[in-house]
């Protein structure tokens, strides 16, 4: 969708790509092996894989955890300084190739230290590390990293982005019939928005919290595969985590108006079949109605990516002049604040600041122990 529509490749865009490639490598790396892995006892994929597997999904979840970050400090800078130039797309690409550089230095230790090993009769693949204070060093580390420093930042971000909201929500408009009708409009746009907000905040959490514990119970207390149900409490939280490459495309991609009308588009049962293609003019209608009674002034930031001062009680009429029944000025934040697209108008424009809903994120180092002998996811 991103590829072949060029209006569709913005910030917002380029980072949901990112993470839907790490989060394809993480369901194809781990869902395959550590289930296996985990019911059968051994390792049976040989040396080689023993090596690259864990390698690659420590890879992916760190990709997957900073890319997160990096949206909702985008989100973040985009809603809380609105007039301030938002980041081009050569600062994404950037910032893109420094997480996945980072990435794969911070786990190559998984790609050193791992080891397939033969015990009682079974392959295995396990960590070797020189000394067991290493070990235990770099799983802090990887907890606080791909997990604890990432969650906190995700919350403030977001937290600071709902107060902004409810800021906004205190601006009230008149009390014409078109004002009560549009401020009803936008109290059901801040209750989406609030529910997307807590949405992200609690996936990132839920799903990536289980299995960073675990992980650390086999860092510091390594007699954790003689418990009883070890293994099945390793399986949930493995699962759990794994859901969350499920929900990512919903919150990040699904949920921005744009994406999804593209991505139908691709779809030939959608295109044909589901009754989906509006012209337009249907499509200017429905913009310009969404964007009545505002006035929009417009500072383009050098990113093909305008951000907007909105009146509230202002019109914007077909010849380009605004009236204006109130001094009460706030930042529209258009559908959930959700995905930060935005469309222009030949008549009005209309900005779709949508912050990133997504599990947000990935977290947490998985790995595996069996008899003391672990790997990751």
């Amino acid at each position: 969708v991103v590829w072949a529509n060029k209006h569709m490749r913005t910030v917002t865009n380029i980072f949901i790509v990112n993470l839907a490639v790490s989060d394809i490598m993480l369901c194809g790396l781990a869902v395959p092996f550590t289930p296996l892995y985990t019911f059968t006892g051994h390792w049976m994929f040989g040396e080689i894989f023993c090596h690259i597997v864990p390698y690659a999904q420590g890879t992916s979840v760190y990709t997957s955890t900073l890319t997160l970050t990096s949206i909702a400090i985008d989100r973040f800078f985009v809603i809380i300084y609105p007039f301030q130039p938002r980041m081009t797309i050569w600062t994404t690409a950037q910032i893109i190739a420094t997480i996945w550089i980072f990435s794969l230095v911070a786990t190559l230790p998984y790609g050193i230290y791992m080891a397939n090993k033969e015990m009682y009769g079974k392959d295995f693949c396990e960590e070797t590390w020189p000394q067991e204070t290493f070990r235990k060093i770099f799983g802090a580390i990887t907890a606080i990293l791909q997990f604890v420093l990432p969650f906190l930042i995700i919350a403030f971000c977001y937290v600071r982005v709902w107060l902004k909201l409810n800021d906004r929500a205190r601006c009230k408009p008149g009390t014409s019939t078109k004002n009560a009708r549009r401020e009803e409009v936008e109290r059901e746009r801040k209750s989406r928005t609030n529910r997307m907000l807590i949405a992200m905040v609690t996936i990132f959490g839920v799903s990536w919290l289980p299995l960073t514990a675990i992980n650390l119970l086999n860092d510091f207390y390594l007699q954790t595969a003689t418990w009883k149900h070890y293994y099945l409490f390793f399986f949930s939280a493995h699962a759990v985590a794994m859901s969350s490459t499920c929900y990512n495309p919903f919150l990040y991609a699904w949920l921005n108006e744009n994406f999804r009308k593209e991505f139908k588009q691709v779809l030939p049962c959608w295109r044909n079949g589901s009754g989906y293609g509006t012209t337009r003019s249907d499509e200017e209608k429905k913009r310009r109605e969404r964007v009545d009674g505002y006035r929009s002034e417009r500072t383009c930031n050098g990113n093909d990516t305008c951000q907007e001062t909105l009146l509230p009680t202002s019109i914007v009429l077909p010849s380009g002049r605004t009236t204006a029944t109130t001094d009460c000025t706030g930042l529209d934040l258009v559908d959930g604040l959700m995905m930060g697209d935005q469309e222009d108008n030949q008549d009005a424009v209309e900005v779709m600041l949508v912050a990133y809903t997504r599990e947000d994120g990935i977290s947490g180092r998985s790995n595996l122990q069996q008899n003391s002998i672990k790997t990751q996811v």
